[in-house]
This record gives structure tokens, C-alpha cells and sequence, in this order.
């Protein structure tokens, strides 16, 4: 199901025993959980409203919770946040959580409760069987990467509620700047509020002082000096990153995730693949795909196949060997790493 139609159903009062809300963005799942909460009359909510986040609390707590009668009123709400157990990676929390008490709870409900389990993942384990008993049984919101055009709109409607406007090369440059992610422009937006307060236009400059560029969005540029062999700017570039604390390994393990984008995005668009497509296909933001596509242009399978293995034997001579990593990302950039060899 879509957010969107998920929301319409709310408005109508219309809901499943259980949800599970999968997906990254933040902001979107938050919306969702204020517009369940506001289901519940405020009077009740102290009662009613029950959230447990499963890194620090036990899921028998949340269940027990949720097999409870409301509390003088209609309906309750309980609220699972970050169910790990759902995922491969389990080594964020001691806790150990009883997982056969919610395949018991998912065949037998309480009709009176709404169970909402929020994953902020990208994927889940489907291998677990309480994973594959969740995806057959419960409502499934995916709560995915916004489209460009959504997060135009969603950003404008929370700028102009505010009593702003933003220029648009300042909203380039900010979606730029954060990836085009809804959730991280959205928490970008209060300190450009206060910024802005004198004559309420939040312009390029603002963006340029107030929003960061990232880690990937430096490695980003050292990517593209990799990829057109522009050998010194790019020794440089790799230099300064390093002399501001930054691990060889993972500036290496970013550039070889871009590389191989680049690849698998080429690859897919040459099957026939559109930009929308290629995102799900993937699970990358439809941003950072427009940008893939637009690069694209520049390489070719070939070049991009030689840096992409020049990059994964370099990783291979950081790890078993004692030279300098300045010294092997010198090495890599003069062809010592690549496929030919």
C-alpha cells in the first residue's frame, strides 16, 4: 500500500489490526504516526497510546500492551519502533526478543488495537520466519524515497505555512546538498527559518552557509577526478581528506558504492529501465539516480569496469599490506591497481 492511500483510509476511519511501515524516510514515517495518534480522542491518548522502541524495550511489553482493553475509549494505538529482529543485523542491541509471541499476537489480534511496527529500513530479512509471517498477514506501507515532484511539493507546502518563499537556485542547491531526502531537507529548514526571519527569502547564499556538504558529497567530487584520470587534483583531493580525520577504507568503500551505481544504473538503462524503475530496482533515492543517469553520459561501461576493479584491489592492498594509504591511492590513480595488471 502507498502512503497516500494509507492516509485516505485514515481520514475515513478505516483500519487493519497491524501495519508495518518499511522504509528510510524519517519525515514521511513520522507524518504517518502523527496521523494515527490523532485517530485517538487527546483525552485518551495518555492511556491509549502506547510506544516501545524495540533496541531498548521488550517486545513481550509492547504485546502485552497491545492485548490490553482500551482504556474508556474505542481503540488503542501501539507503536513498535525499530524492530531489529526483522533485520539481518541484530548486533544494535543486547536485548533478546521473543519473536514467537508476535507470530501468536498476528493470528490472533486484538480487534480493538492498531499495532503499528515502523521499520526504518531499506530491506528486511526475509529469510526469518517472523519476517515472512508479517509480510503475508499485516498491512504492508512502504514509506520509500519521495519523488522529486512530491518533495517540491511537500517542501513548498511546509515553506509557504511558514510565511516563506524559497528562490529556486537556493532549492537546487539544497537538494544538492542533502541528497533531494525529504527527511534531511526537512530538518535543514528550521535553521533556514531563523536565518531568513528579516525578510522571509531564503536564497543560495543562506543554503551555502547554513547546509554542509557531506562526506559522500565530497567523495562525490573525488570520484569524478578518479573517473577523467585527473591523477593530481585527485592525489590532492584524497590528501585533504585524510588530513581531516577521514578512515581510507571507508572514503574507498563510498567511491567504490558510487562507481558501482554507475554500473548497475547503466546496465539497467540499457535494459530498458526508466529513472522511476531503475530506483525501485535498486533501492537508491530517485535523486541520486537522476545524477547517475546524467554522468552516465560521460563513461563508458569499459571505464567504468576497469576503476570499479582498480578500486576493489585497492581496498585488498589497505587491508594485507603496511604501505601508507596515501601511497596506495597514488599507485591506484597511476594504473598500478587496474584490471590490465
Amino acid at each position: 500500500m502507498k502512503i497516500s492511500e494509507l492516509l485516505t483510509k485514515i481520514e475515513k476511519n478505516t483500519f487493519d489490526n497491524i501495519y508495518l511501515i518499511l522504509g528510510k524516510e524519517e519525515y514521511i514515517q513520522e507524518k504517518v504516526i502523527k496521523t494515527f495518534v490523532k485517530c485517538i480522542p487527546e483525552e485518551e491518548r495518555a492511556m491509549n497510546i502506547g510506544q516501545y522502541d524495540m533496541e531498548v524495550n521488550l517486545l513481550t511489553d509492547a504485546l502485552n500492551d497491545a492485548l490490553s482493553a482500551p482504556f474508556f475509549g474505542e481503540k488503542k494505538l501501539i507503536i513498535i519502533k525499530r524492530p531489529l529482529f526483522l533485520t539481518a543485523d541484530n548486533k544494535k542491541t543486547k536485548l533478546e526478543q521473543n519473536t514467537d509471541e508476535l507470530l501468536k499476537y498476528i493470528k490472533n489480534p486484538e480487534p480493538r488495537t492498531i499495532l503499528l511496527l515502523v521499520a526504518p529500513y531499506e530491506k528486511l530479512d526475509e529469510r526469518k520466519k517472523i519476517t515472512k509471517q508479517l509480510l503475508k498477514s499485516v498491512t504492508l506501507v512502504e514509506s520509500g524515497y519521495s519523488s522529486e515532484q512530491d518533495t517540491l511539493k511537500e517542501v513548498s507546502k511546509i515553506v509557504s505555512k511558514n510565511g516563506y518563499t524559497i528562490e529556486a537556485k537556493a532549492y537546487e542547491l539544497l537538494k544538492i546538498r542533502t541528497e533531494g531526502k525529504l527527511s534531511l531537507i526537512m530538518n535543514e529548514l528550521p535553521k533556514l527559518f531563523l536565518l531568513a526571519y528579516k525578510t522571509k527569502i531564503i536564497n543560495e547564499e543562506m543554503i551555502n552557509r547554513m547546509v554542509a556538504r557531506t562526506l559522500e558529497q565530497n567523495i562525490f567530487d573525488l570520484g569524478e577526478l578518479v573517473l577523467n584520470d585527473k591523477v593530481e587534483l585527485a592525489i590532492e583531493m584524497y590528501a585533504d581528506l585524510i588530513e581531516q580525520h577521514e578512515e581510507p577504507l571507508k572514503i574507498n568503500a563510498i567511491l567504490i558504492g558510487q562507481v558501482r551505481l554507475l554500473l548497475q544504473v547503466q546496465i539497467l538503462q540499457q535494459h530498458g529501465y526508466a529513472q522511476g524503475n531503475i530506483a525501485s530496482a535498486l533501492k537508491v533515492h530517485p535523486y541520486r539516480i537522476k545524477l547517475a543517469l546524467q554522468n552516465n553520459r560521460k563513461y563508458s561501461k569499459k571505464i567504468l569496469s576497469e576503476k570499479y576493479a582498480g578500486l576493489v584491489r585497492l581496498e585488498e592492498q589497505m587491508k594485507s599490506s603496511q604501505k601508507d594509504a596515501e601511497q596506495l591511492f597514488q599507485l591506484f590513480m597511476l594504473g598500478f591497481f587496474s584490471e590490465k595488471r
